[in-house]
């Protein structure tokens, strides 16, 4: 890292470009968005800026940065004095002492110091990244609920007007009194599904809008629809060792391992070594006499075994979380990586099977009804059951980027060729349902 020469102290903004800079190295450019029009990249930018747990996290790097402040200077120096006087005499004494320790490991304090700033870089980007995949997670759900409550309120509309047509037909003496009683109840139930819909959406809405530091009034209009699936899947192992170079909070742990280790060397070096001190002295009496003092403490009772233990034992545990968060992460990135592929063959089949087949039944049931052969209540039922199924289409693209969000989450960021789909690409609009005859 640079910045940290001698004795010299890094301004809090130069930590935050280091952490800056492991951040937007694995997160996505952010687009332009408005804060009336907000786009994913948009939420997670106003995030960023108004999360108020950021502050927290950034505020680790204070307490990393004066740790660095205290380690790159030496404790104050010891004066003393003592005044005796008795007998008709009196006698001064002065001295000045500094601890001979700290000069001896100033510079294996300053480099544990330093470790720690670049703990504290790495843990607080991570975070970042959590919380930019938590903003896309909760964008993509909220996108999805708001499509499924769109999708509701108009099979809600459909068998209103179906029950309201069958009210009609019973009136007129056309159907029996079963016939209408089943159209109010499929009516009465679209409706509570809506109602439920509309809840979720709110609820999905007020967690993002909570994620990005916002009360649940703020007047802002979150954009975005789903694309469709990456032409290619991700190969395992490319992403499974890209995260292994790359995912900060193992490169943190790994560091953490580093530096105890040296530790570890340096306790068992020095581990006879207590408190000691070099000064000098001045005594007063019928002349003045002055000299050096030191003091050493004698490793009589206590040579240093425990601190010894504790060094090694702090090794085997961070060497033991370290294999640990490996093992997590290789298993991780493949049950990602077969979600992302299982929820992207979903996403084929509704698109290219499921909703073709759909939307043949409508048009069949249009011309049935058309020729009389079946009654308006089947053509109805038939596209409501569109309406579900392009409502499943959406859930499906729904689970594929949120499980597109939690494999870059997995990897610690953004891994070669990670990009959603080409502009353009985007899924069939609701249009597209109603376009059939």
């Amino acid at each position: 890292m640079s910045g940290f020469v001698g004795c010299a102290t890094p301004p809090i903004e130069q930590l935050h470009d280091e952490t800056k800079q492991l951040y937007e190295a694995r997160s996505r450019p952010s687009a332009t968005s408005t804060q009336e029009s907000v786009d994913a990249d948009g939420a997670v930018r106003i995030a960023l800026l108004k999360n108020p747990q950021v502050t927290g996290i950034y505020a680790r790097l204070g307490f990393a940065r004066a740790e660095l402040y205290d380690a790159a200077r030496l404790s104050n120096p010891v004066l003393g004095y003592a005044g005796l006087s008795g007998g008709g005499s009196r006698k001064t004494d002065w001295s000045l002492s500094q601890n001979f320790t700290e000069l001896l490991f100033r510079g294996y304090r300053v480099a544990g110091a330093r470790s720690q700033i670049l703990l504290a870089e790495q843990r607080v980007a991570f975070e970042l990244l959590e919380l930019e995949a938590s903003v896309r997670a909760a964008h993509v759900r909220y996108v999805g609920s708001r499509t499924v409550a769109t999708m509701r309120d108009r099979i809600a509309d459909s068998t209103r007007i179906a029950a309201t047509y069958a009210q009609q037909l019973f009136d007129a003496g056309n159907i029996s009194k079963l016939q209408l009683a089943r159209m109010q109840e499929a009516a009465a139930l679209a409706r509570a599904d809506s109602l439920r819909a509309r809840a979720d959406e709110l609820a999905d809405r007020n967690g993002l809008l909570t994620l990005l530091g916002l009360e649940s009034g703020e007047a802002i209009q979150f954009v975005g629809d789903y694309s469709l699936p990456m032409a290619q899947l991700p190969v395992t192992e490319d992403v499974r060792a890209w995260a292994l170079e790359n995912r900060l909070d193992l490169l943190s742990a790994r560091e953490a391992l580093r530096f105890a280790s040296i530790a570890d060397t340096h306790t068992r070096r020095w581990r006879w070594l207590g408190e000691s001190s070099l000064g000098i002295s001045t005594e007063k009496e019928a002349k003045t006499l002055v000299g050096p003092s030191a003091s050493l403490e004698i490793p009589l009772f206590n040579r240093g075994a425990g601190s010894v233990e504790r060094a090694q034992v702090t090794v085997e545990s961070l060497r033991s979380d370290v294999k640990a968060l490996e093992l997590s992460i290789t298993n991780d990135i493949a049950t990602r990586v077969a979600a992302l592929a299982a929820t992207r063959e979903s996403v084929s089949l509704h698109r290219e099977k499921i909703i073709q087949v759909q939307r043949t039944m409508v048009e069949e049931s249009r011309k049935q009804q058309n020729y009389m052969l079946i009654g308006a209540f089947e053509l109805l039922a038939a596209k409501q059951h569109q309406y579900e199924g392009y409502e499943a289409y959406v859930g499906a693209l729904r689970d594929y980027w949120l499980a597109y969000v939690e494999l870059i989450r997995a990897t610690g960021g953004r891994y070669p060729g990670a990009k959603p789909g080409s502009e353009g690409q985007r899924m069939e609009s609701l249009a597209a349902v109603e376009a059939g005859p």
